[in-house]
C-alpha cells in the first residue's frame, strides 16, 4: 500500500474512529460524535458512488461543474411567469392571482 490517500482509507480511517466512539464517557458527546462521523461516511460513499458512475460513463470525474446562479431578478421573473400562467408548476393546482404561492401545495 502506497502513501496515497485514496477515499477507501479515509472511509476506514472514519470506520475506526466511529468504534472508538465507544470510549467517550460523556452520552451526549458520544452521540454527537457518532453522529458526525455516520454523516461523514455517507457522504463518501455518496462521492465514491458519483466518482465510480463518472468514471464509467468517460466523463472526466475531476472536473468541476459551477452550480447555475439564481438571481433575485431570476427569481421573481420565474415566479411571475408561473403566476401569470395561472397553473401551480409544482402540483398543478389553479392559482390565486391575490397569492404569491400555491394555496394547494405552498410552492412559490
Amino acid at each position: 500500500m502506497g502513501d496515497e490517500a485514496s477515499v477507501d482509507v479515509f472511509m476506514r480511517h472514519l470506520q475506526a474512529e466511529l468504534e472508538a466512539t465507544a470510549s467517550i464517557a460523556d452520552a451526549v458527546e458520544r452521540e454527537q460524535r457518532r453522529r458526525q462521523l455516520e454523516a461523514s461516511l455517507q457522504e463518501a460513499m455518496r462521492f465514491q458512488a458519483a466518482y465510480g458512475e463518472r468514471v464509467r460513463l468517460g466523463l472526466d470525474p475531476t472536473k468541476v461543474v459551477r452550480p447555475q446562479q439564481r438571481t433575485v431578478e431570476s427569481e421573481v421573473r420565474e415566479t411571475m411567469s408561473t403566476l401569470a400562467s395561472g397553473v401551480c408548476e409544482t402540483c398543478g393546482a389553479m392559482l390565486d392571482p391575490e397569492l404569491d404561492f400555491c394555496p394547494a401545495c405552498g410552492a412559490r
